[in-house]
């Protein structure tokens, strides 16, 4: 579950959206036709429909940590 708090909202009014810890998953176990997904929080569901329906383009930073 995301917690969105004062400090989520004060990200997002700057364009930035904390995902929190997330891990990656494998589409495909055929090598060439491999593709990786990285779920989004249904809790934000409205803010990616918005997003989607807005035809804006999103940037994506992956930190790895350990």
């Amino acid at each position: 579950m995301l917690f969105v708090g004062k400090s989520t909202v004060e990200f997002i009014v700057k364009g930035l959206i904390p995902l929190g810890p997330k891990r990656i998953t494998r589409m495909s176990s055929k090598p060439e036709q491999e593709r990786y997904l990285i779920y989004l929080p249904v809790e934000l569901n409205d803010l990616w429909k918005e997003i989607y329906e807005s035809g804006k383009k999103i940037k994506v930073y992956i930190e790895v940590s350990g």
